[in-house]
């Protein structure tokens, strides 16, 4: 059964320049698996390479907000083609996990990401093609871990990510063989906390060129990692 929980909870949408940490109880484990398995082929270039600054492309900035928040534990689902030097990537600063069957789809690239996890309380599912999570929408749906299953973010009634999921989902997700179904089929089997934010990014997601430029301008204009 799908249980549904409504509950309001507003928060600010303005990115802050000072982290703040997520202070995880010493008996708790959360980490965070981020999904940059597939081909990339609208955008005819991995996302993860993209550049969000001068200085960072996605996948860099990504790694960079979350070990911000506190999460350190840290795993890499990227496609194969893709090496750690195209990624420029600090090894010791996450865990890489190389999909070689990017056509199995997002569950089966969450699965191989979950695997590399144990006796993990919480973790957050980051897609590549969100890149501009904040600090502020970590700690949020982190707040609200206890409450449900998992606990999605939702702008202007449009559902949106990262998602945090809790033990139950994680270990149903690890053990899975069943490629056919999606990540939503299996989170209809658990209950689902709703964090309303007024955080428009998070229901961004960045699959053509014309809306890669579309961030980077908007980006440029408001100086927003200035």
């Amino acid at each position: 059964m799908h249980v549904v929980l409504y509950i309001i909870y507003i928060v600010g949408g303005h990115h802050k320049n000072l982290a703040i940490m997520i202070l995880v109880p010493k008996n708790e484990k959360t980490a965070c698996v981020i999904l940059s398995g597939g081909s990339s082929s609208r955008m005819r270039m991995h996302k993860a390479l993209l550049k969000i600054t001068e200085e960072h492309n996605f996948l860099q900035h990504i790694v960079e907000v979350y070990q911000q928040a506190g999460i350190d534990k840290i795993v890499v689902v990227k496609n194969s083609n893709i090496t750690v030097e195209d990624l420029q990537i600090d090894e010791s600063r996450v865990i890489i996990v190389d999909n070689y069957f990017p056509d199995r789809g997002r569950l089966y690239s969450l699965q191989l990401g979950l695997n590399k996890l144990h006796n993990t309380d919480y973790c957050f599912i980051q897609n590549i093609d969100t890149p501009l999570v904040t600090v502020d929408l970590l700690e949020n749906l982190y707040a609200l871990r206890t409450t449900s299953d998992y606990v999605s973010p939702e702008y202007n009634n449009i559902g949106g990510h990262p998602i945090i999921v809790s033990s139950p989902i994680i270990r149903k997700i690890a053990v899975s063989g069943d490629y056919n179904i999606t990540l939503r089929d299996v989170l209809k089997l658990y209950s689902r906390q709703i964090l309303i934010t007024q955080d428009p990014n998070c229901i961004l997601n960045i699959n053509l060129p014309s809306d890669y430029n579309k961030v980077i301008l908007r980006l440029n204009k408001t100086q927003l990692f200035s």
